[in-house]
């Protein structure tokens, strides 16, 4: 994945950090960059991979998957293709 190439995904995964960061999740620096570096390699179209990539990277704790998975819907339901 060129980073120029998929500035807009960039930019909805950082618009994705913040939210899931306002929604309580600590997520830090290097969990970001892992979960950016992890969906270089998975289509977004493979929703359910993308989704699991995400949460493997960025949920440290059961008790946030509710809040994971309220901002990947909210963040990621009208985006067929980025």
């Amino acid at each position: 994945m060129e980073i120029a190439t998929h500035a807009p995904l960039l930019e909805l995964l950082n618009g994705f950090i913040v939210e899931l960061r306002s929604a309580g999740l600590p997520v830090s620096l290097t969990e970001n960059l892992d979960a950016v570096e992890a969906v270089k390699h998975i289509p977004i179209e493979d929703r359910e991979t993308f989704k699991y990539a995400l949460a493997g990277t960025l949920v440290k704790n059961h008790s946030h998957w509710r809040a994971f998975e309220t901002v990947l819907k909210s963040t990621f339901r009208c985006r067929s293709r980025i």
